[in-house]
């Protein structure tokens, strides 16, 4: 329809042509209301018309809260000061019943101000601004306050309330009619109308309603543009401030401390900033998505030692994992060749801590952020614990209980001293199995911690369970005498915490403040946007609850405003609002390494599996820690699903980088920590793997066993 009606156009058939009126059409009004309601205002409200969770005012709540409120900057507030005044082409009065109705609502002009608004009507309207003014000159007239920086332009008729709200402690003041250039005296305070309000009143009446054409200006100028003494202005701006008329502070970038806003404007400007932040982008397929992840978590080009771990772990603080996938699936895509040792020196040399949490997962974090990991508002609950306090010993310290227990300092004499596990022993006295079993219940209710990680890997090892040392040694005896192999006694004594030292992990205390929670959340928010670098509700789903989306979208949208992260439309098929930092935001318009490979494990937090995205639906496996999936830049090349058991190629057997794609099952036999001895393949793209046109490529990178209908796989030294 939009091409038939513009080849008319183009032909002729339709003709055009253009008018000016001084008012809109019926038609048009309601299309220009719509516009300048959706773009100029830029409200809240979702676009699907569903209830947002976000309060209607919070835009209100930040422009009265200083310590939320971002600065404007300059040319904002300038753009918005050209249209506030009619000083922006296209603005200006363009008849003289305009002209007058103007300088009523503005009270009083600059005279500077005039003549620039008398040169916008002259390019607006290609006529001299007399002929304009003419018509209405008698009614408008020139003041001269004696403390005045310049004289002011006002309309008559509104001459005895400026003097009453503004001068009336002057003794006369003259009145200079726009017409002529005779000037006649008035004295002021007399007008019989105006007797009965109080001129303080009056003034802080008038004053909140010539300060709503103003961006922030400060009390300086307001006085100097005036002339109103400091004694009359100031207590007026104060009761401005406490109607919250107005707002004061910093509120322009590089500006003063003190200035002042009519608040309704200052919220226009906040708008008019995020608006303006709104960045110009062509948004990408999804497809792009799992590529633009792994590219900016480092997995397409992976680092190669502990400077490069230590970046990668700045990425993954406070991500909560199943403790035993850190070393075999997380550092590994991220670092090639990764060593523990790398991890242990990053321990040893800076205050990383690990934290566990129930169910055996582990978090890591520094020391100083320890604080992100409580929920606001928890009085005191730490992240993840059943909030029993725990006292290694064997005792329950439950603070609900009326029952005298002893403290935790009983366990630990200086609550924040470190302890290898035999000085526990001597000061608890108890068996090194039930010291052992008590210390991984504390870890796991994230209350005690470890100096090193090889605690965590020989608990991985041994399940974090403690054999009983006779039994152990009974059952083995027999196996050692017959092999040489290790002893019962020397298996139990290595499933004990004997390495590092032992400490009391402590959490500071939350304060209930509105602008120390508040920052607490922004701190949440840029360790995400670290992470992923783009934010939006269903990404955020797996992550602990204090960093989930209902917790900090609130602080999404004020460091919208502030101008910290921008928001937009930026990968097709996300549903709602999507956020994404200016580092995420300059990569995203760069060009994506298409023709990297990568491999991902799918419970990594640069995967998509479990996303519940209604596009990616039946295109990905489940999210489960045995499942790996190989991508060609945005493509994907090939999944693994029970550690090889069942393979999915994407790919052609011919395929020249099919070595590459394999890289997760030389991994699952080759990594440092817990190595695979075999990969047991059954299926290959649905048919029984013995019978697999693959076999030929796994040959290449594996020495390969096959079965009846099974593939066995085993490291190679051509690796």
């Amino acid at each position: 329809n939009l091409e038939k009606v513009l080849n008319e156009i183009e032909s002729g058939i339709i003709q055009w042509s253009e008018t000016r009126t001084s008012a809109p059409s019926p038609m048009a009004r309601g299309v220009t209301w719509r516009q300048i309601n959706q773009y100029m205002y830029m409200g809240d409200e979702s676009s699907s018309g569903k209830r947002s969770r976000l309060r209607s005012n919070l835009v209100r709540d930040v422009v009265y809260t200083p310590g939320l409120r971002p600065t404007i900057s300059k040319e904002i507030v300038h753009r918005f000061d050209l249209k506030r005044k009619r000083l922006s082409p296209g603005y200006s009065p363009n008849s003289a019943q305009d002209l007058l109705d103007w300088v009523k609502e503005r009270i009083v002009i600059t005279l500077s101000e005039w003549n620039r608004l008398m040169n916008v009507v002259r390019q607006d309207s290609e006529e001299n601004p007399e002929e304009l003014l003419q018509p209405v000159a008698e009614k408008l007239v020139k003041i001269a306050p004696q403390q005045a920086s310049e004289p002011l332009i006002a309309a008559l008729e509104m001459i005895p309330k400026i003097c009453h709200a503004f001068y009336n402690r002057e003794p006369a003041m003259l009145v200079e009619s726009m017409s002529s250039t005779g000037e006649t005296p008035v004295l002021l305070g007399r007008d019989p109308a105006r007797t009965e309000e109080d001129p303080d009143e009056a003034m802080v009446s008038m004053l909140g309603e010539w300060l709503q054409f103003y961006g922030p200006v400060s009390e300086v100028y307001i006085a100097k543009v005036l002339g109103i003494e400091d004694q009359r202005l100031g207590p007026a701006l104060e009761a401005l401030l406490d109607s919250e008329k107005l707002v004061t502070g910093q509120l322009v970038r590089g500006g003063k401390h003190n200035d002042l806003c009519d608040s309704e404007n200052f919220e226009m400007l906040l708008r008019l900033a995020r608006a303006e932040a709104i960045p110009e982008f062509k948004p990408m397929n999804i497809e792009w998505l799992p590529l633009f992840l792994a590219t900016y978590q480092g997995m397409t080009e992976p680092a190669d030692n502990h400077e490069g771990l230590f970046h990668r772990l700045e990425q993954l603080l406070c991500y909560r994992l199943p403790s035993n996938l850190w070393e075999s699936e997380i550092f590994p895509a991220r670092v090639h060749p990764y060593d523990p040792f790398l991890l242990d020196t990053i321990m040893q040399e800076g205050d990383l801590r690990w934290i566990g949490s129930k169910n055996k997962n582990l978090t890591f974090c520094f020391e100083s952020d320890l604080d992100l990991l409580r929920e606001d508002g928890s009085e005191g609950t730490l992240p993840h614990s059943t909030q029993t306090a725990f006292d290694p010993s064997g005792r329950s310290l439950n603070k609900a209980s009326n029952e005298t227990t002893p403290p935790q300092s009983d366990f630990f004499p200086d609550t924040d001293g470190r302890y290898d596990f035999s000085t526990l022993l001597r000061i608890t006295k108890n068996k090194p199995s039930k010291l052992s079993e008590r210390l991984w219940e504390a870890a796991w209710e994230s209350l005690v911690s470890n100096d090193t990680f090889l605690s965590v890997r020989r608990g991985i090892e041994t399940r974090f369970q403690v054999p009983d040392p006779a039994a152990t040694t009974v059952r083995s005896r027999h196996r050692h005498r017959a092999t040489g192999g290790r002893s019962g006694f020397s298996r139990w004594k290595g499933s004990l915490p004997f390495v590092g030292n032992w400490f009391r992990l402590s959490y500071p205390d939350l304060s209930e403040d509105i602008l120390e929670i508040e920052e607490r959340k922004k701190d949440r928010v840029r360790l995400l946007l670290d992470r992923y670098g783009i934010l939006f509700r269903e990404l955020l789903v797996r992550e602990a609850p204090p960093f989930q989306w209902s917790s900090l979208f609130r602080s999404l949208r004020i460091m919208e405003l502030s101008g910290e992260v921008l928001t937009g439309y930026f990968f097709h098929d996300i549903p709602g609002l999507q956020f994404i930092s200016h580092r995420a935001f300059r990569m995203l318009q760069r060009k994506m390494p298409e023709d990297k490979f990568f491999w991902v494990n799918a419970v990594d937090p640069a995967c998509l599996c479990g996303v519940s995205l209604e596009v990616l639906k039946g295109s990905l496996p489940r999210r489960t820690s045995s499942t790996h999936l190989v991508y060609h830049g945005k493509r994907l090349a090939m999944v693994s699903t029970g550690y090889g058991k069942t393979l999915t190629f994407y790919v052609v057997p011919e395929d020249t980088n099919l070595q590459q794609i394999l890289m997760p099952l030389r991994h699952l036999l080759t990594r440092r920590f817990e190595p695979l001895r075999r990969i047991t393949i059954e299926t290959i793209n649905g048919e029984e793997a013995a019978r697999s046109p693959y076999l030929d490529a796994l040959r290449i990178s594996f020495e390969v066993v096959v079965d009846y209908k099974k593939v066995s796989l085993f490291s190679t030294t051509k690796q």
